[in-house]
């Protein structure tokens, strides 16, 4: 009887321990999930509309308007808005390796004179500043708002930052052309037109200009008029390649317009313009009298 109840009591004590094992275990866990979660996310805002970010001394800042983003200081240039929506998604929401627990001052981590500084407002209005110093290993340095917190964040974050004015605008392009899909080419300069096809064989000089062509830097992202004149791509000025020709890709036929105006200052280049884009360019003397033959 004796070895029964010690029996009974020693089950209960088991059973006790094993209840009091699971509610530590339930608390360790719970406290342990909320310190990582106090830890590692930094910030979760809504959607982003607008972003600004310093680059070699310039700042540029963009706003998001009717699911589309565009440059602040000019909406007509036309920005590349996958670029755009994967520099938002960074800030929208970040994330950090670990928290500095008695960080020292903030020029220790470069976060006095930031190497970025990134300011964004989401869609409820909330404004945040984000500060980010230097590299640490494969991480960077960064604080936010009252600088009171420092954090360690994977370097991706850094990624986007790089990219000057003229990495995120979508530029025109130019087909790939040669003896074998050209058709047709029309040059009018002074109002007259000469023409060359492949039938009259007379294509193949011209070809070897075309087949070279392309793009140089963009001068202007949205000439005005008084612009093109000054390039010489006004229509009593610029001389006109009218392109006729089949893709390699579809096989259809296609048709293409190429303005030629002045040459720049340094006259090693032509000022060049396509046809229903705003943009004007620079593209390689030698290359353009190519296609003048």
């Amino acid at each position: 009887m004796k070895q029964k109840k010690t029996l009974q009591i020693l089950l209960l004590v088991f059973a006790g321990l094993l209840v009091l094992y699971a509610g530590i275990s339930f608390y360790k866990k719970n406290k342990s999930s909320k310190e990582d979660s106090d830890q590692t996310l930094i910030t979760n805002l809504k959607s982003l509309t607008s972003i600004s970010y310093n680059n070699n001394g310039e700042t540029l800042s963009f706003e998001k308007d009717r699911n589309k983003w565009y440059y602040s200081k000019n909406k007509k240039y036309p920005i590349t808005q996958s670029s755009l929506e994967s520099l938002a998604s960074t800030f929208q929401k970040i994330e950090a390796v670990r928290e500095l627990k008695n960080a020292d001052a903030l020029k220790d981590y470069g976060l006095d004179k930031p190497t970025y500084t990134v300011r964004v407002k989401d869609k409820s209005g909330k404004s945040v500043i984000y500060y980010i110093g230097n590299a640490t290993g494969e991480n960077y340095y960064i604080t936010y708002g009252d600088k009171s917190k420092i954090y360690t964040v994977s370097s991706d974050i850094a990624s986007g930052l790089s990219s000057s004015l003229d990495d995120l605008i979508t530029t025109d392009t130019f087909p790939t052309l040669s003896t074998g899909n050209l058709k047709k080419v029309l040059i009018t300069k002074n109002g007259k037109t000469t023409t060359y096809t492949s039938k009259k064989k007379n294509l193949d000089g011209i070809a070897g200009g075309l087949g070279v062509f392309t793009f140089g830097d963009c001068q202007n992202y949205y000439a005005s008029q008084s612009d093109l004149k000054k390039y010489g791509l006004d229509s009593d000025s610029r001389i006109t390649v009218d392109i006729t020709y089949k893709d390699t890709d579809t096989k259809k036929t296609k048709n293409i317009v190429l303005y030629i105006g002045k040459k720049d200052s340094d006259e090693k280049n032509y000022y060049v313009q396509l046809k229903g884009s705003h943009m004007v360019y620079l593209s390689d003397k030698d290359v353009v009298k190519n296609i003048l033959n």
